[in-house]
């Protein structure tokens, strides 16, 4: 609902901006003089909000009301008026040819930028106020429901104040939690819950007290209050997974019936077109980049490895090499970040993913999609299983070339890397949606030109 409010607000202040930019260059606003202008702008405003979508922007539970998140929003904004420069001026498809905005455009800009940096300010005061704060109660305490309150304190904007932990069986809590008011007793949660005005309560599956959890929760359902259990709010604040709390059931009620059958055929479709369409814009760049690795390290240019795919059917993937030739004579080993098996080209390929360019190859070929988990060796594979629960219900889906877990997370080299992108990656998994898919790749975009921009 706030992502949707932010996106209303921006669109009506892009109108309202260009209203007032014609005011105050021509004096007046008549039918005619908006008629002429608010077509072509419009086209610009699709193009503004698109790219505030890939930067992040919308993307409440990321941002906070800081000098870096105003510093993004000049840099948007930045973009936003050298777009808008090319299209009026290099007239694409003539769309704008009757009109020369030059002193428009730059009004347009100075007035949307306070507009949007005065709306953007108001916004995330108001989500952080406490005022108009969502009060929430977290019953139970374990790793995980710690973490979420960490993260309602750490992230006023989410809309969510901390007013009440309930802790049934006495757990020890770090000091940072004692600032929150905490109850033992839970037989007088109804009046707890009153005191404390709270609005959400989110609760622990836990068999240790769950059956008289449920009993005084039910007790206080008159106070019409919103009620999660912790994995479906945990999922909805920080966009994962959490393990721990996580039984086979789950995976019952919302892996096995999450799709349609029009999903995967519709998925696939898209694959196959894409592939073909960036496999072939990317071919030039390819043999350039062949050329660059042979000229610095001897051995094959395309390097093949054996990943783990949908069902645990094992496949050959390609990459361009990155490494030296001799970089796993011992055996597969994790890459680190600062590996000295990697070349000076190989840094610059995975810094930038164009490593990946022949996986599109694969893309074509089914054994991958554009987005998915990434792809994992069967050797690491056999040793994250072991590490962690559920490891390989994320084969329950293709890999990717990109996915959740990549535009959330940096590149993992451990079993500890491995198990917080799985908690992304089961989130995909239930989530999945061409709408999702979409959003992904545009933001994997965005990725790649922080990365090779140095952002």
């Amino acid at each position: 609902m706030k992502k949707f409010t932010l996106l209303l607000g921006d669109i009506a202040l892009l109108y309202i901006g260009l209203l007032l930019t014609l005011w105050i260059r021509y004096g007046h606003v008549n039918q005619a003089l908006w008629d002429q202008h608010w077509r072509p702008f419009s086209i610009i405003f699709a193009i503004w909000l698109i790219v505030f979508f890939i930067n992040g922007l919308y993307e409440i539970r990321k941002v906070r009301n800081d000098f870096k998140f105003y510093s993004s929003l000049l840099q948007n904004l930045l973009i936003n008026a050298a777009i808008a420069i090319l299209f009026f001026y290099l007239r694409l498809g003539g769309v704008a040819s009757h009109i020369r905005p030059q002193t428009i455009l730059v009004i347009l800009i100075c007035v949307f930028a306070v507009l949007f940096l005065s709306w953007r300010r108001i916004f995330y005061q108001l989500s952080a106020s406490r005022s108009f704060g969502n009060n929430l109660a977290i019953v139970g305490v374990n790793p995980e429901s710690l973490m979420l309150a960490e993260e309602i304190i750490n992230k006023p904007q989410l809309g969510y104040q901390l007013k009440l932990i309930v802790n049934p069986d006495h757990s020890p809590l770090p000091e940072k939690f004692q600032i929150t008011p905490i109850i033992k007793d839970i037989s007088d949660l109804k009046n707890q819950l009153i005191k404390h005005n709270i609005n959400t309560v989110v609760s622990i599956n836990d068999p240790k007290y769950g059956p008289e959890v449920a009993r005084y929760l039910f007790e206080s359902i008159v106070l019409k209050i919103q009620y999660y259990n912790l994995v479906d709010f945990y999922e909805k604040i920080t966009g994962k997974i959490p393990l721990v709390s996580l039984e086979r059931n789950w995976f019952l009620e919302n892996i096995t019936q999450q799709n349609n059958r029009w999903f995967p055929m519709a998925k696939r479709l898209i694959d196959i077109f894409f592939s073909c369409v960036f496999g072939i814009i990317s071919l030039p760049f390819l043999l350039l980049l062949i050329l660059f690795i042979k000229l610095e390290s001897a051995g094959p240019a395309i390097y093949k490895q054996q990943r783990v795919g949908l069902n645990n059917k094992i496949f050959t993937v390609y990459k361009l090499r990155s490494m030296r030739k001799d970089a796993e004579n011992n055996g597969a080993v994790w890459a680190s970040k600062n590996d000295e098996r990697i070349t000076r080209m190989g840094k610059f390929m995975r810094r930038t993913r164009l490593d990946e360019i022949p996986q599109f190859w694969n893309i074509l070929m089914g054994n991958m999609s554009f987005v998915g988990p990434r792809p994992e060796r069967p050797e690491f594979v056999e040793q994250l299983k072991t590490a962690m629960p559920f490891y390989n219900e994320r084969h329950l889906v293709k890999p990717g070339l990109t996915g959740w877990a990549q535009i959330n997370y940096p590149y993992g080299a451990s079993v500890e890397d491995a198990r917080e992108k799985l908690q992304y990656d089961l989130f995909y998994i239930k989530n999945q949606s061409i709408v999702l898919d979409i959003s992904i790749i545009l933001k994997t975009i965005n990725t790649m030109f922080n990365i090779s921009f140095g952002r």
